[in-house]
């Protein structure tokens, strides 16, 4: 009876291992190896999470397929752009202006001639105008000594502006050394005309005149001045203005002198201007 019991226990006890095997399916556990970093797996890669840069499972992931460092190019993984957005300081320092501004400098300030003219225009009218246009000043101006800031008692643009600032107030007493001529308180008169007439009437300014129109020096030009008779129904003080009463376009004087070579300036007339500069008709006693 033993023997048989042993047969039916053996049968019983192999039969309720298949039943278990077969409900629990109990198999061997093993790692998938393709589940690597960079595989397609669940760490960061080709399609992996975004951010995770740990390899799975702890394990060293430092293949090229997982290399996670940032491309050169600033793009992420997924393709999206990491460039930085428009308007920052560029590297190479740069103007960071956004575009559409004006783009427009600021003015450069007036010159010294423009600040001059400016001033003996509006201080220096009527019977003590010293010039007829803006354009006239300007082009007498370019030919001054330009001076230093202060002077007086120089034949420069810078002690003409002294004057003609002074003018605002007395134009009387001013204006005739604000001008052309330095009046005695810019260089005396025959001084300012001889550089003035040095300046426009040259061989070259006067070729096509017939008699020379010019002087071969500074020297010989004061000489000729200095010799000017004076005469006491003269003009006492320069004045461009054509109703000023003595004139000074005509006569035997150094005024009519200096307003030939003031128009010569303004007109770009050197041929027809300076033979009157030099003593020429109408620049004669009358």
């Amino acid at each position: 009876m033993r023997a048989p019991a042993l047969c039916i226990w053996a049968v019983l006890a192999a039969g309720l291992s298949a039943a278990c095997s077969q409900v629990l399916d109990l198999q061997d556990a093993r790692i998938d190896p393709t589940l690597r970093a960079g595989s397609g797996g669940m760490v960061n890669g080709t399609g992996g999470a975004a951010g995770n840069t740990s390899p799975a499972f702890g394990g060293d992931d430092s293949s090229a397929a997982g290399d996670h460092s940032a491309p050169a190019s600033g793009n992420t993984s997924n393709g999206g752009s990491t460039t930085a957005p428009s308007g920052g300081k560029p590297a190479d320092g740069g103007s960071t202006n956004a575009a559409g501004g004006d783009g427009e400098d600021d003015p450069p300030p007036p010159s010294l001639c423009e600040s001059y003219c400016d001033t003996v225009m509006t201080n220096c009218k009527g019977k003590y105008e010293q010039y007829r246009t803006f354009d006239q000043c300007v082009e007498v101006c370019k030919r001054m000594p330009p001076g230093e800031a202060g002077d007086d008692n120089v034949n420069s643009v810078e002690c003409r502006m002294g004057q003609a600032k002074a003018a605002a107030a007395e134009a009387f007493l001013y204006c005739k050394s604000a001008g052309p001529l330095g009046a005695g308180r810019c260089g005396s008169n025959c001084v300012s005309y001889c550089q003035l007439m040095q300046a426009t009437c040259t061989p070259e300014s006067t070729a096509q005149n017939l008699e020379p129109s010019f002087y071969e020096s500074s020297q010989a030009c004061l000489e000729a001045c200095g010799a000017i008779p004076a005469h006491e129904d003269d003009p006492t003080q320069y004045s461009s203005s054509a109703t000023t009463e003595p004139s000074c376009y005509v006569g035997n004087t150094v005024y009519c002198r200096a307003y030939h070579i003031t128009s010569a300036l303004e007109q770009d007339a050197a041929d027809e201007h300076c033979p009157h500069a030099m003593g020429g008709d109408p620049c004669i006693d009358q």
